[in-house]
């Protein structure tokens, strides 16, 4: 049985690694701060899983009794690596909805942090005070979670709108593993009694310290974050960085998916980059140095490849895939 957790150990740090170098490395490509709070996210995770694997190998063999499957071991070193992980998904939120203020974006981490230490400090040993500390987690993902629906409601932008709505499931899927999360949390600490399993002590604080669908949801956000950074990378070296676009992260990410799906050109993806911001032909015409003729030709193309009958529906489109 060690062997299968060694395993997945090791399955799931490989997951944050591959994850976080490849953000990092789009992150230099492309210098769009999502991708280095990306990054960030599965760094202090493979941190946080390293802790648990050295407490597996410090105890294996040794006996594990219940005070000790009810303590949280170095809890203000997990509440750093927790806090890292849940603060870089936050930022990411708040970089895709705009939000600026300062306030709002420390605000959680501050809460998070004095909360960790009152359970911490103030609370007895014990079941409840193992399963609030762990808790706080899910609490701050639903926070996420909860906020930027109700920022999608409160949006008048039909742009922000939908490239909100992309979002939705991956959102519906992060509620869905929450939930889980939870669910096993309460199961693990307050219904299962580790006692009978004091012949396998490893089993014991394997699921002590662990939470399987709290893994599962991060190698999902692995997953899809290697999909976007390769998505992004393979695109830029097939047609050069986008026009004017640099500082326009949204665009970014729904630009190569797009353009590779209706096979449009280097020069037709140029076009829409422009279109999407906004620009008449006469303007798309002088950023590119073409004659406005052109330009119309190379947007009746766009229109043609993506079956949309002018540039408003082309603009729809676009947004809510």
């Amino acid at each position: 049985m060690e062997i299968v957790f060694f395993t997945y150990t090791v399955i799931v740090m490989m997951m944050c690694a591959v994850a976080g170098t490849v953000a990092a490395a789009t992150y230099v490509i492309s210098r769009h701060r999502e991708y280095l709070l990306a990054c960030a996210l599965f760094v202090f995770y493979l941190f946080d899983l390293s802790l648990i694997f050295q407490a597996e190998y410090l105890y294996n063999g040794g006996a594990i009794y219940l005070t000790d499957y009810y303590a949280i071991d170095s809890p203000m070193v997990k509440t750093f690596f927790a806090l890292g992980v849940l603060e870089s998904i936050w930022l990411l939120v708040c970089h895709f909805l705009d939000k600026k203020n300062p306030v709002l974006l420390i605000g959680p981490a501050v809460a998070f942090v004095v909360f960790s230490f009152l359970i911490t400090w103030l609370m007895p040993e014990g079941p409840f005070r193992q399963w609030l500390f762990y808790s706080q987690r899910e609490a701050y993902m639903l926070w996420c979670i909860g906020y930027s629906v109700a920022c999608y409601f409160r949006t008048k932008d039909p742009v922000r709108k939908a490239f909100m709505k992309r979002q939705f499931p991956l959102i519906l899927v992060s509620l869905l593993l929450i939930l889980c999360i939870i669910v096993e949390n309460t199961v693990l600490i307050f219904l299962w009694n580790p006692i009978g399993d004091s012949a396998k002590p490893l089993l014991v604080l394997f699921f002590s310290e662990r939470n399987i669908s709290e893994n599962v949801l991060i190698m999902v956000y692995a997953i899809v974050a290697i999909k976007v950074c390769f998505d992004c990378l393979m695109f830029r070296g097939q047609a050069g960085p986008s026009v004017s676009s640099a500082n326009d992260s949204h665009l970014e990410l729904v630009l190569p998916s797009f353009c590779t799906q209706h096979h449009l050109t280097p020069r037709e993806r140029e076009i829409l980059v422009l279109i999407v911001q906004g620009k008449d032909y006469q303007n798309i015409a002088s950023a590119l140095q073409l004659a406005p003729g052109t330009v119309k030709s190379h947007t009746h193309n766009i229109l043609k490849k993506t079956e949309c009958t002018n540039r408003t529906e082309l603009l729809q489109k676009f947004w809510s895939r």
